[in-house]
């Protein structure tokens, strides 16, 4: 009872991470289909791709004979960066070098914290006691 419970969690969790993987399949096919040439082949595309998404669903078919069978040897982790994994995936595309690319950003913590806007200085009562003033403080950084 307590592996059957077991199972079916970890069967919801794999459909729900299938289900995510395959929206993000989707959307990467129709990324393909704004091409100008993909709008030449676009029909020969579906006809490629349709047949083999429509074989990809969200259900698995392990059941927990399959997990009973699995050898101890299949739970070792390999990264996909080492030289084990990528020797079976090597292809052409792998040696192509990207150029100079724009900086997008995505490091939080480069970032300054935004200055509070006036009206919420006032609201509170700008932040120092009264008859408190600092004349000649810090300057800012330019």
């Amino acid at each position: 009872m307590a592996l059957e419970s077991l199972c079916q969690s970890l069967g919801d969790q794999y459909c729900c991470r299938r289900c995510l993987l395959l929206k993000r399949l989707d959307l990467t096919i129709s990324a393909f289909h704004w091409s100008d040439r993909a709008e030449a082949k676009g029909e020969a595309m579906k006809a490629v791709l349709i047949p083999i998404r429509e074989t990809l669903t969200p259900e698995s078919d392990v059941s927990i004979a399959h997990i009973l069978a699995a050898r101890a040897d299949l739970s070792r982790l390999v990264p996909a960066t080492s030289k084990a994994a990528r020797r079976g995936t090597s292809c052409a595309i792998n040696k192509v070098l990207m150029g100079n690319v724009p900086d997008r950003g995505g490091r939080p913590d480069e970032l300054e914290a935004p200055m509070p806007s006036w009206q919420s200085r006032r609201d509170n009562g700008g932040g120092r006691k009264a008859g408190r003033h600092s004349w000649g403080g810090k300057k800012k950084k330019k």
